[in-house]
């Protein structure tokens, strides 16, 4: 030992370092398996919940906009000019009028509705039942919806729960074309 190095002392040290660099190295990959596990129990958003959030978002970006009879931009938009126009905003092309967007999609149950589906209405409640709709918007959750509202010349938020809108409820749609 004439140059003073401790080579069992070394060698030693190295080891423990060695076994301390396998136990992270342990550690790092049970973790990174527990976390691309917790990936298999996560819920994952289906494309028509996606689409259903951005025509959502779109059409309430519109609140406010003024009501126009026969109106399909910003300026000014009747029930269905609004709905067409925001489901166009999202990529997806729907029919102009009420009647034909109620004939267009997926009928969908009240029970089972989602953002983004079109909700319909009669103008004479049960009377009218059997009738082609006569207004349209777009449900964003929350038993509310979103429209273009003749009555109080705006697009404004309505509560499905709202007496009026109950009795004349007609039906619903899904455009996303899936559930």
């Amino acid at each position: 030992m004439a140059s003073g190095v401790n080579i069992k002392g070394h060698a030693e040290s190295r080891g423990m370092r060695m076994r301390a660099v396998y136990v992270w190295f342990l550690i790092l990959f049970f973790c990174g398996l527990m976390i691309s596990a917790c990936g298999i129990f996560l819920k994952k958003e289906r494309p028509a919940e996606v689409m259903g959030e951005k025509i959502a978002a779109i059409a309430l970006g519109y609140k406010g906009a003024p009501y126009q009879y026969g109106g399909t931009t910003p300026r000014g938009f009747d029930c269905s000019g609004f709905t067409a126009y925001v489901f166009n905003e999202a990529g997806i092309s729907i029919p102009r009028t009420a009647k034909d967007q109620y004939h267009h999609g997926r009928e969908v149950a009240d029970s089972d509705l989602r953002k983004g589906d079109l909700v319909f209405f009669t103008r004479w409640g049960f009377l009218e039942k059997s009738f082609s709709p006569w207004h349209v918007g777009i449900y964003i959750g929350d038993n509310q919806f979103i429209h273009a509202a003749s009555t109080s010349k705006a697009v404004r938020l309505d509560s499905l729960d709202d007496p009026y809108w109950r009795r004349n409820f007609k039906g619903a749609r899904d455009l996303c074309e899936a559930r």
